[in-house]
């Protein structure tokens, strides 16, 4: 009998020590879990953004909307060479694409307060001007797409965050591409929530369009503005030629500069499309440095665990570069003049450097710009 009381006591110490065991680790692994989870208060570098609608989803509440810059001094994103030309190389990650986006609103607001005309009220009266603006309430923020610049992708983004959205935001809005121009809120979301649009190089935004819309098209809409194009400026076209409605690429040019150039969205210059001047963008993104300035958005946004944005890399170097050395290699300087003309007030807004011949249309840093 003794010996059975002694064997359950022996028993009874093992188990308690390792419980006691087992509550220590788990001590000690909470302690570490917290302290890493942890964001330091010195200096810190808060970039506010407005927090969600009061009544979404629980998960909705709980993700921030500020960034601390400070606790991602050690983020493995990459880094953009603007952005290690603009300030040095002791500053964070975050800290430079500020540096960038705030070059890129004061280009905006300069060259902006230098032409008076982009600034008539006419242009942001017409909501017809935000068919291609799309909004998220969860998040306070809207985009304006524009075609040849990954308007696509936009709506994905759009469509995953309002299927993982809050339920009132389904209930309210159950498209996730109703556009801004059919919104009763129009004029409240345009004051108060934080506004995007991204942007590309005119030319290489040209060529995408060319190809895309009016090289070898098989849509019949295009093919008969193809042979529109044919009718103003081929020369002695004959009606096989125009039936066949193949355009080169130096007989498009011709066809936007002189006139055609508001004829598509798809090739229209975005300043005579969106009353840019007269929204304070809160952001200006650019498809050249699509990569970098997605994630930066999406981190202030507090999205970038919720959504990617599909295709970000940077259309420069063998992409939108090769592409303009292709397909201007036979344009005639005076031609790229006209066109520098047409796509003047783009060029000057987004910070592109206007290219005064053949050699610099491939230059990155042109093609990249601010």
């Amino acid at each position: 009998m003794a010996y059975r009381v002694l064997t359950l006591a022996k028993k009874g110490f093992l188990f308690c020590s390792f419980l006691m065991i087992c509550g220590i680790v788990f001590y000690q692994w909470k302690t570490a879990f917290k302290d890493s989870d942890n964001t330091h208060p010195e200096d810190p570098i808060i970039l506010h953004i407005r927090a969600p609608i009061v009544n979404a989803d629980t998960s909705l509440q709980n993700r921030q909307l500020s960034t601390n810059v400070t606790s991602l001094q050690q983020s493995q994103l990459p880094t953009s060479t603007i952005a290690s030309t603009l300030v040095g190389n002791n500053k964070t990650w975050m800290d430079k694409m500020e540096a960038i986006r705030n070059e890129r609103l004061k280009c905006k607001d300069t060259v902006c307060k230098e032409r008076s005309r982009l600034m008539r009220n006419s242009l942001l009266s017409s909501r017809g001007r935000f068919d291609l603006a799309y909004s998220n309430d969860d998040y306070k923020f809207l985009v304006t797409t524009v075609w040849k610049i990954g308007a696509s992708h936009w709506k994905k983004v759009f469509r995953i965050l309002h299927d993982n959205g809050s339920v009132e935001f389904r209930k309210r809005q159950p498209d996730p591409h109703k556009p801004m121009s059919k919104m009763q809120d129009f004029n409240e979301k345009l004051a108060n929530y934080f506004k995007v649009i991204f942007v590309r190089h005119p030319f290489a935004r040209l060529v995408s369009a060319y190809r895309d819309k009016v090289n070898g098209t098989k849509i019949e809409f295009y093919r008969n503005k193809n042979r529109e194009m044919l009718r103003k400026v081929r020369k002695g076209a004959t009606a096989a030629n125009i039936q066949a409605a193949n355009v080169t690429f130096l007989e498009f040019i011709m066809w936007v500069t002189t006139g055609g150039h508001t004829s598509d969205y798809h090739w229209r210059p975005i300043n005579s499309k969106y009353p840019v001047c007269q929204i304070q963008y809160d952001f200006i993104g650019k498809l050249e440095t699509i990569s970098d300035d997605t994630s930066y958005l999406f981190k202030l946004l507090g999205v970038d665990g919720l959504v990617s944005y599909r295709g970000a890399y940077n259309h420069t170097g063998s992409g939108d570069g090769d592409l303009l050395k292709q397909y201007f290699s036979n344009i005639p300087t005076t031609m790229i003049t006209k066109l520098t003309q047409v796509y003047n007030d783009d060029f000057r807004v987004f910070g592109y450097p206007i290219p005064k011949n053949y050699s610099d249309l491939f230059n990155e840093n042109n093609l990249q710009g601010l």
